[in-house]
């Protein structure tokens, strides 16, 4: 796989708010005998950008792989105060082969969607989305979002919402309606759509300008399966922080993965792929500094031999006023597939972890569980390995509260340093 051209694709598909058109390239496709995919639907996403929490994919389903999937999933309601409201939601992700094609479909009805505190009022969207790949290389995408009774203040709207079209209301939002955009070449393709994707253009009820609101967002990629001998499809990933949590029956509220890194199906060509941030703020719970995730992979189509190391390092971790603090917590998860034999490893290191004013040894001992009075059950270096699906996954430090903190709920889950591989054969 030419990893350049993974990259600057990654890049698109990672553009998820850019609420204009991105061409396709114009180079010619070459054949596939197979693609691989991962696709997932929801009914909201919103990125608050400077607050404590966004909303992760609401009613989310998900699917990845190679084989045909179906996933499904619904949630009476959400809100996200002064963003978002909705009613019932479903959803569901699925795929289909049929000879050499691949066809990847989506589907959302969201009810009573309500958005910036009724600037825009909709009754129900419904979406349709999907992706074709084929066997000559190429592939194509086709998505439609109904928008049944929208409103929004001040502006006027067709009877027939056209595809991809763009309002504004001056001086408060940029505004994307029915959306679908497509790109990528035979060795990795990509379809992003939307019913509504808002973005504010200056601060507003205490969320920053950039804040970003989707409604029946839609992510499907594809990539060529290369032919092996018993060559797994790679998958992984590493990332620096995740907060989840739950409020009595609303769903999931998160900060998303920072620094997160993935290992793309077919590996990259032994080449490391890296993504660092400067440092993250999520006010009240933590404050980190250098975060930085990276995955290597690669795998061999003649001998079907692999391997995968993700990693992850968090630097200047301060946790709930200082509760928790760590110079830098280190993570590796490894896997190695030679002559169909798969191993793996894990390791964690510290520096200067301090948990409730007691030190913590630089190489804490696996699944290390600690009970911690006022905050709940904090566990250290946590492994777990499933060898039938040859999979392993570390996290450096999780969190489950039985406290409320920091307007966080009692369950509510904090984790930090996590890295995993995994490797899927036939």
């Amino acid at each position: 796989m030419n990893v350049r051209k993974l990259l600057s694709l990654f890049a698109f598909l990672a553009t998820v708010f850019a609420l204009v058109a991105v061409p396709s390239p114009s180079a010619q496709a070459a054949p596939v005998d197979d693609w691989n995919y991962s696709a997932n639907t929801g009914a909201t996403y919103v990125k608050a950008l400077g607050s404590t929490v966004s909303s992760d994919l609401t009613a989310a389903t998900a699917i990845s792989g190679g084989p045909a999937r179906t996933s499904s999933n619904s949630t009476a309601a959400a809100n996200v105060t002064g963003l978002l409201s909705i009613g019932a939601a479903e959803t569901k992700t699925w795929a289909t082969k049929s000879g050499g094609n691949i066809e990847i479909n989506s589907w959302a009805r969201v009810a009573g969607v309500n958005l910036l505190n009724g600037l825009i009022k909709i009754d129900a969207v419904e979406s349709t989305v999907t992706t074709t790949g084929k066997p000559d290389g190429t592939s194509s995408a086709v998505g439609n979002h109904k928008l049944l009774g929208i409103k929004i203040l001040g502006v006027n709207l067709p009877v027939d919402i056209p595809k991809n079209y763009s309002v504004n209301i001056p001086g408060v939002a940029a505004i994307s309606l029915n959306a679908t955009f497509h790109a990528g070449t035979s060795e990795l393709a990509g379809t992003r759509s939307w019913a509504v994707a808002v973005q504010l253009l200056k601060p507003r009820d205490g969320f920053n300008a950039g804040t970003v609101i989707i409604a029946s967002p839609v992510n499907h990629y594809l990539q060529e399966a290369v032919p092996a001998a018993n060559a797994p499809r790679l998958g992984g990933f590493a990332y620096s922080s995740r907060i989840q949590a739950k409020v009595g029956t609303q769903i999931s509220v998160v900060s998303d993965p920072t620094a997160y890194t993935g290992t793309p199906f077919n590996g990259s060509n032994g080449t490391t792929l890296r993504n660092s941030t400067a440092t993250v703020s999520l006010p009240g719970i933590a404050t980190l500094g250098t975060l930085t995730s990276t995955s290597t992979s690669s795998r061999d189509s003649t001998t079907g031999n692999a391997d995968i190391t993700n990693t992850n390092k968090t630097v200047g971790l301060n946790l709930l006023g200082g509760l928790i603090k760590a110079d830098a917590i280190e993570v590796t998860a490894s896997a190695k597939l030679v002559d169909g034999k798969w191993t793996q490893s894990m390791k964690m290191t510290t520096v200067n972890l301090v948990i409730a004013g007691n030190a913590i040894p630089v190489n804490v001992s696996p699944n290390t569980s600690i009970d911690v009075a006022g905050l709940g059950k904090v566990e250290l270096n946590k492994q777990g390995v499933d060898a039938g699906k040859k999979i392993n996954r570390i996290d450096g430090l999780r969190i489950t509260l039985n406290t409320a903190q920091a307007g966080l709920p009692v369950g509510a889950v904090i984790e930090f340093a996590i890295a995993a591989t995994q490797m899927t054969t036939a």
